[in-house]
């Protein structure tokens, strides 16, 4: 029994130690996957340029790094995404723990945005809009209202399977600013929570309050229990534009490196949204924009966050 007991013990920390490895991982290499396909974009229209005069070199030399690059950094990348999936299950970096977020601005090279869907699941459209995300391969981060969840359970379940991030968006959808009485509170956020886990398996510690309202009382409980808030830096304002090419126009106008895109896949006839996706994603992708999760674009900025500490901290040496 002594025995079980020493290797249950060793088998924990195991699992720690890989836990914190893969998280490890993906925030040094994720930054640098992106900047790389981006750089081999560039390689590509510079040889196109300066090897006009031998027009067969150029052609052999631009399939090679097509072929090659996008590749590895596939692999590369998908081989991260699945050990986040498997080891820090949508962990978020300590230093966004109990903080509000609403538009992270970058410094580094990279160019990356995230796209959000609230209020559902949502029979048919969520569906379609997943469809559409694969197609693309985009990933997405989709911040569920409890009820709702609760009545679409197994799309829920595709929303995991998908290797998109789950997050919570209270219960009943509370939109209003005046306090919410504390119980209610408490029953909103928890209770979804405990639905998301019990049905996909995943622990979120993202959470956005209807309406981006911050001073009704459940933004704060969020943020005591160390959930990261997360607003939005583009409303598409699909809740109000029923057309699909105003919608595209007011994202593809106001997205900005490190930005966070709100649209909705529930709470009401979101037809117009999956028309809008595919021209969104299009324009954004033309643009050089490179898509990633919400838990993504927290580990990249703390990345960043660290290297300028790092180089603080070796200043005050000097």
């Amino acid at each position: 029994m002594e025995n079980f007991d020493v290797l249950s013990k060793q088998g924990k920390t195991l699992a720690t130690i890989i836990a914190a490895s893969g998280s490890f991982l993906i925030a040094m290499l994720l930054p640098d996957i992106i900047w790389a396909k981006q750089q081999a974009r560039t390689t590509i229209s510079t040889k196109v340029t300066t090897n006009t005069l031998n027009p067969r070199a150029n052609t052999q030399e631009n399939t090679q790094i097509s072929s090659i690059i996008p590749k590895n950094m596939n692999t590369t990348r998908q081989k991260l995404r699945e050990l986040e999936l498997e080891t820090v299950d949508f962990t978020i970096p300590k230093r966004f723990e109990g903080k509000t977020v609403q538009k992270i601005t970058l410094q580094n090279r990279q160019k990356v945005i995230a796209l959000t869907f609230d209020d559902g699941p949502w029979n048919k459209t969520t569906e379609q809009i997943l469809d559409i995300l694969e197609k693309y391969n985009v990933k997405a981060t989709f911040f569920v209202v409890g009820q709702h969840l609760n009545k679409h359970q197994e799309i829920g379940k595709k929303i995991v399977e998908a290797d998109h991030v789950i997050a919570n968006h209270t219960w009943n959808h509370p939109a209003q600013k005046s306090k919410i009485n504390e119980n209610r509170i408490k029953s909103e956020i928890e209770r979804t929570a405990k639905l998301i886990y019990e049905i996909t398996g995943k622990n979120t510690k993202l959470f956005r309050p209807p309406g981006g309202f911050l001073d009704n009382g459940l933004a704060n409980y969020a943020k005591e229990n160390k959930h990261t808030v997360v607003l939005w830096s583009t409303d598409s304002k699909d809740w109000y534009e029923r057309s699909a090419q105003e919608i595209t126009k007011k994202v593809l106008n106001k997205s900005r490196n490190g930005g966070i895109v709100l649209l909705h896949d529930g709470g009401g006839p979101r037809d117009h949204v999956v028309k809008a996706l595919p021209n969104i994603i299009i324009g954004l992708k033309q643009q050089d924009y490179e898509f990633v999760t919400i838990p993504e674009l927290l580990t990249i900025k703390d990345r960043e966050l660290y290297q300028e500490e790092l180089v603080k901290q070796q200043g005050k040496k000097q």
